[in-house]
Parts: C-alpha cells; sequence; structure tokens
C-alpha cells in the first residue's frame, strides 16, 4: 500500500490548489498553512488556519455539557478500502443539466490534468476511482456476440481513462474500477429496448462483448481493472429495471466466465444499484446461485433512499443520533448477506444532485453528507464510500465535486481547485487511509458521532462529529496522544492543541485525532 504524503505538504498543496492555478483562476479559499505538526499519513495531522475564517465570540466554544468517548481496541469491524468519487473525461461534452449556458464541449491541458489528479490522489487521499466507457461502439461491431470486430471500435474517449487511472496510480490511486451506461446515449441504443432505457433481453451476449472488450482494451493499455460492474444503476428505468434480475445473473454468470477465459482476474461488483433496498434483491439472486456468486467481489450500493440525498433529512435525524428505521434496516440486511459471503460492501454513489434551499450554508450540506457516511461506516459496515464527481463546475446548492472547475467560454479549462467538500472527504481521507480498520468507538451524546480506527501503522485515529449548537467538553478512555484538526463553519481545518484526555469540541464542527 502507497502512504499518503505527509499532512503538512498536503496542506501546503491544497493553497496551491486554491490559488492561480492556470490564467485567470480564482481568487485564493482560505487555507494556508501554519505551524507545523506530525504527517497526518505517517503520525499526525499539520496545521491549517483559514484567512477569512468566520470568527466566534469566545463564549462560543465554552463547554456546555460533557461527552464520554469511549474507543475499544480490542473490537473490530470492517477494513476500510477508501474513499473515492466518479471521472469523466476531461475532452467531451460539457452536461448542460449543470449549466444550460455552458459550452458544448470542454478540453484541459496535460498540465491541468496532472495538477486535479496530484489534488485528489497524492493531497487529498482518495484511493477509488469509478471510470465510465461511453461512447466505444456506437453500432453493434457484427452480429456475432463472441467475435470482436475491431475497426468497429473508437477508443479515444476510453484511452482519456485509461490514461487518467495510469496517471492516478503515480500519485495514490489503489482501485479503478468500471462502471457502464448501456442505457444512455444514441451510442448505446443498439443494446436496448426500442424507445427505452431498458436492455433489450435478446442481447445479453452482446451486452457481455460490449463490457469485456472495455475490460480488454484497459489490459491493453497496461490498466489490469481489479473490479468491474455491469451497469449503473441497473434496477432504475422508471416503471421497471433496466435489467431485470434473471437477466442480470445471467449476465453475472457470462461476462465472469468470459472474463476469465480471457485471462483477466478481473471480479463483479453487484451492483451498482440505485437504492440499497433494489440492491439487497439483485445480490441475493446472484448470491444464491453457486455459479454466478463465484465471480464477485464486492457488494456495492447508491444510496438514494432513505433521505440521504435530502440535507433535511440527515440533519434532524441522523445528525440527532436517530437514522431512519429504514436505513437501519436495509443496511443490516446487506451487512449480514456481505459478512456471509466474506465480501465488502461499498457506497458508490450519491449527490444533492439538484440545488437545495438557501436555508442550508455549504458546510452544512458537507456536515449532512458527513452523517450520511457515518451511518454507512456503522449501520452497513461500508467498506468504501465514493462521493459524485471527481471534479465539476462548482453548483451553488449542490457543491457535490471535489475539485471545482471552470471553463472558457470555448470550453477550455480556466482554473480548478479544491472544494471545501473536497478538502473535509481530505479530512477524513488523509486520517484514514486504505487498510485502516473500524474499532468500536461509543458516546455518551447522541449528537457527538464518534469512529475510530486503527490505521496499518499501528496508530489510532478518533473522529468526533459535534451536531450539537454548542460546544462541549469530550473526555477519552485511551491514554494515547493525538494531534487535532478541527473544522467548522467558516473555518476549515484548523489546528487545535494536542490531546490525550481531553479536549473542546467546536459547536458543529468535525474533529479528527490522529495518533503522535
Amino acid at each position: 500500500m502507497k502512504t499518503k504524503m505527509a499532512f503538512s505538504l498536503a496542506l501546503i498543496a491544497l493553497l496551491l490548489a486554491s490559488c492561480n492555478l492556470g490564467a485567470g483562476a480564482p481568487a485564493p479559499r482560505e487555507v494556508s498553512p501554519t505551524h507545523a505538526q506530525p504527517a497526518i499519513a505517517a503520525a499526525g495531522h499539520q496545521s491549517a488556519s483559514h484567512a477569512g475564517s468566520t470568527a466566534l465570540p469566545p463564549s462560543a466554544f465554552t463547554p456546555t455539557s460533557n461527552v464520554a468517548i469511549s474507543i475499544d481496541p480490542a473490537t473490530r469491524y470492517q477494513t476500510f478500502s477508501g474513499f473515492g468519487a466518479s471521472f469523466r473525461a476531461f475532452d467531451g461534452p460539457f452536461s448542460k443539466l449543470d449549466d444550460p449556458t455552458g459550452p458544448d464541449f470542454t478540453t484541459a491541458t496535460e498540465e491541468q490534468r496532472r495538477g486535479i489528479a496530484e489534488i485528489l490522489y497524492h493531497q487529498l487521499g482518495l484511493a477509488r476511482t469509478r471510470f465510465f466507457p461511453d461512447f466505444f461502439e456506437p453500432a453493434n461491431d457484427n452480429t456475432d456476440p463472441f467475435s470482436f470486430n475491431a475497426s468497429a471500435y473508437d477508443w479515444k474517449e476510453v484511452d482519456q481513462l485509461t490514461e487518467f487511472s495510469a496517471l492516478g496510480k503515480t500519485l495514490g490511486l489503489e482501485t479503478p474500477w468500471l462502471s457502464f451506461s448501456m442505457d444512455q446515449g444514441h451510442t448505446q441504443a443498439w443494446l436496448r429496448k426500442p424507445g427505452s432505457c431498458a436492455l433489450d433481453p435478446a442481447m445479453l451476449d452482446e451486452d457481455v462483448e460490449w463490457i469485456l472488450a472495455a475490460a480488454l482494451h484497459f489490459r491493453d493499455a497496461g490498466q489490469d481493472l481489479p473490479y468491474l460492474t455491469i451497469n449503473n444503476e441497473p434496477d432504475l428505468c422508471p416503471p421497471g429495471h433496466k435489467i431485470e434480475i434473471p437477466d442480470y445473473v445471467t449476465i453475472v454468470k457470462r461476462l465472469g466466465a468470459r472474463l476469465g477465459d480471457e485471462g483477466l482476474g478481473t471480479q463483479l461488483v453487484i451492483t451498482d444499484g440505485w437504492i440499497p433496498q433494489n440492491t439487497l434483491l439483485y445480490a441475493r439472486a446472484v448470491l444464491a446461485d453457486p455459479e454466478a456468486r463465484q465471480y464477485v467481489g464486492a457488494i456495492a450500493t447508491h444510496a438514494y433512499a432513505d433521505g440521504y440525498d435530502d440535507p433535511a433529512t440527515v440533519l434532524n435525524n441522523s445528525a440527532q443520533g436517530n437514522p431512519p428505521h429504514a436505513a437501519v434496516e436495509v443496511r443490516s440486511q446487506l451487512r449480514e448477506l456481505a459478512a456471509q459471503y466474506n465480501l465488502p460492501v461499498w457506497i458508490t454513489e450519491i449527490c444533492y444532485c439538484t440545488p437545495r434551499s438557501s436555508e442550508f450554508s455549504e458546510f452544512e450540506l458537507i456536515r449532512a453528507r458527513l452523517n450520511h457516511l457515518h451511518d454507512e461506516l456503522t449501520l452497513g459496515n461500508a467498506s468504501a464510500f465514493d462521493v459524485m464527481n471527481l471534479y465539476n463546475i462548482r453548483r451553488p446548492g449542490v457543491y457535490d465535486e471535489l475539485v471545482e472547475v471552470a471553463y472558457r467560454p470555448d470550453g477550455s479549462m480556466e482554473s480548478y481547485r479544491v472544494s471545501t467538500y473536497g478538502q473535509l472527504i481530505g479530512q477524513y481521507a488523509l486520517a484514514i487511509p486504505p487498510g485502516s480498520v473500524r474499532l468500536k468507538a461509543e458516546s455518551s451524546d447522541a449528537r457527538v458521532r464518534t469512529l475510530a480506527f486503527v490505521r496499518p501503522d499501528g496508530k489510532q485515529v478518533v473522529i468526533a462529529l459535534n451536531n450539537n449548537p454548542t460546544a462541549v467538553q469530550a473526555t477519552l478512555n485511551t491514554p494515547v496522544t493525538f494531534s487535532t484538526l478541527v473544522s467548522r463553519e467558516g473555518a476549515i481545518l484548523q489546528s487545535a492543541p494536542d490531546t490525550s484526555a481531553t479536549l473542546t469540541l467546536p459547536p458543529s464542527s468535525v474533529t479528527t485525532l490522529v495518533e503522535k
């Protein structure tokens, strides 16, 4: 496993990422390094204060209550494989859903591509990326799904994916994997029922060939894939499914066999589904079939149910220590199913997707997402957590991008910078690198939501998400000395004194403690 860089360098890099990166870059965003502390990847945190941080009166930091945090290193749960998000090609069509006035087509320089990759994998500590191969078979290559017609494929856009995967691996990317969108675009229409987003059942073997062609192209580009899935959200094609469950099981068996015949060790992820309730149905069917089961490497779901795409619901329920019953129930079932077959559970997509009410600040939207993250790690024993976009334009009220980019009218990338969301996900990702094992952690206040891990280097990490509107005094039961990093509204990635027993958790804040 590649050790992540020292957090002292990470924070300096975040400052650079927030400054002039390309002509006409936006003004710097908050981060400026101060006195150094040990590295988050190897020992602890480096401090940071934010220019323009929102000043709170001293009284705001006076604890109004006490909370006991108990860590039990002997009780261990899942091994975490990291944080990630989805990548789209730099040179390609711009989504008018994000901005109807945006350019039709976007481009980025090699320098900009590398700069964004360095932020994501080297500075923020991401370890995972979901790639979507698209547009490579605009029409069926031939009528024989067991014979490739090489001249029918166009790999221009996919080559951007293999190149970014190769670049990412030099910077810390550990788990590149593929998902597919048979249901979208005119270039995949030949696989679908006429006028529908659903797979034509007569095209199962052609669908297998289509997926296999992409996997082989990645291999030929030197990018062997540890995992891939059959289709993004196979359970979503109103009023039904994109791929019916029996057909999905058949595809798993046929694709798994053909991957093996080609000498690929790629395992299948089931199902990258829209909601956990549907993912559970598909996963049960696949895993109940011994032939299909042998090809499965992970259970994965999106989280567009139980209120996790609504910040108000999350802040009024989970953040108060009361996650929705339906969320608890389905995640318990997924956790048990995964444990039965010794498989990890991944959360592979979540976003707000459309602008939310102005009543929520950017930080409050992110705090809601961090509470969702807490639920996935503790209720479902999730081993990976992937957000929506590695990079995108800044979208007020959405903020689902880890790196914010801006384009000129001609579509060329003008600038890029790390987002506040990226900083907060990075605060978690650098503290708990892949291979970290979750420990039992309890809090006497349900609104102070606590996680604990032991990292591959043996150091303990404690993360305390204080959802109280006031400061609280926290007492830990461990004799370990920790370096401390705190983020709150208007003041992201700020250092606090080292602690070994007690500390103050500011109102509505997240605090990461890394053993020194």
